[in-house]
């Protein structure tokens, strides 16, 4: 059988943010593929794309929706069915004069009209710049954020949100925090997040008092900005990472002196970097070389153990 064609499809304004998630229908219980695609422009109105693709007929459907709070740097979604309208942005907007980085929760309304505006459920309250944020893998009412002083717990409500605790980066990390990244450890009853500021990489366990030590600490992994974070499914203590050394790397926490496995298939930075959530061989990373490669990785901790 032919390859079948590749699916294009044009944003009117410049994009930079990128999720996806698999839905069942309420009606058919059948999976759906949605793709959230946000824009940054400075001189028009902003949108949120929603695209549902059929991988059967290769059909792809689009809902346009207003994002009029600022340009989108970031989006988040929670895997969590109950939470399937739910979605994050940080976006940029101006306060005083001075260009912050804010964060919101939105959500779809059902039967969307093209071009509406999106319902706001809340505004998380921070007093700095917002890098990004992570929701809770498996509870749909709990995301995680870092702005440049902190990182923070949060519960949504209907329409509020609420802190649950927080972790204030050290002087020397907030110095270096121009570029963040956060991942939820899917194991150990989802309590750990792992963390990058620019050059280093750290965990913060919620269950723990703020100033316990990290468990992780690897300074300058990638020896410049670390852009992208994710664990492994299937091992509890093995995650990747990747950054603008054009590399990602796979480490076992419990042994982080050095990477269990190095791979090069980008030559520029490496934007992101996420396992596949049932097979845990299959890796994706996606770069400012323009390509989005589907690598196959074997069995990190089989190999280092040889």
């Amino acid at each position: 059988m032919a390859d079948r064609p590749p699916v294009i499809y044009g944003l009117e304004y410049q994009g930079r943010t990128l999720t996806a998630r698999a839905l069942a229908a309420k009606s058919s219980g059948d999976d759906k593929i949605f793709f959230l695609c946000g824009t940054q422009s400075l001189r028009y109105e902003n949108q949120v794309h929603l695209l549902e693709y059929d991988e059967d007929t290769g059909v792809l459907d689009k809902v346009v929706f207003a994002h009029p709070a600022g340009e989108i740097w970031h989006i988040s979604t929670s895997s969590n069915a109950n939470a399937m309208d739910i979605f994050c942005t940080c976006y940029g907007k101006f306060v005083d004069g001075k260009s912050v980085v804010c964060a919101a929760m939105w959500r779809l309304k059902e039967g969307g009209v093209e071009h509406a505006p999106l319902d706001q459920v809340c505004e998380l309250p921070h007093a700095g710049s917002v890098r990004c944020t992570c929701w809770h893998p498996d509870l749909a009412d709990q995301l995680v954020s870092i702005d440049d002083k902190k990182l923070t717990s949060w519960k949504i409500t209907e329409s509020d949100v609420k802190e649950l605790s927080h972790l204030v980066l050290d002087e020397k990390t907030q110095s270096q925090s121009t570029y963040s990244a956060l991942c939820w450890n899917c194991h150990h009853v989802c309590s750990q997040v792992l963390y990058s500021t620019d050059l280093s990489i750290r965990s913060w366990d919620i269950r723990e008092k703020p100033s316990k030590q990290s468990s992780v600490n690897l300074e300058q992994p990638h020896g410049s900005c670390v852009r992208s974070l994710d664990f492994n499914p299937n091992k509890p203590q093995n995650f990747a990472s990747c950054g603008d050394d054009c590399t990602v790397k796979f480490w076992d926490a419990r042994k982080s002196d050095q990477p269990l496995l190095v791979q090069r298939n980008h030559s520029h930075w490496i934007w992101s970097v996420q396992y596949n959530h049932a097979h845990d061989q299959l890796v994706l990373t996606s770069g400012s070389d323009c390509q989005v490669v589907l690598a196959r990785v074997v069995s990190t901790i089989e190999e280092h153990r040889r």
